[in-house]
């Protein structure tokens, strides 16, 4: 099964789908996280639920 996770917000929108992808993984799924390109976002997420895929605009 393949899926993905799509959020937008600050570290609290975030984290909770960082949790479901890495539930999901454990299931054997093949996730992929769509969550903002902010460094501090993309730096918490790289280690935890694989490849992210950046959702809008980082200034």
């Amino acid at each position: 099964m393949r899926g993905l996770l799509s959020t937008y917000g600050s570290r609290g929108d975030v984290e909770p789908m960082a949790e479901l992808a890495v539930r999901l993984r454990a299931l054997g799924a093949e996730v992929r996280m769509c969550a903002p390109p902010d460094e501090e976002c993309a730096d918490r997420l790289a280690g935890v639920t694989g490849p992210l895929v950046p959702a809008g605009v980082w200034r």
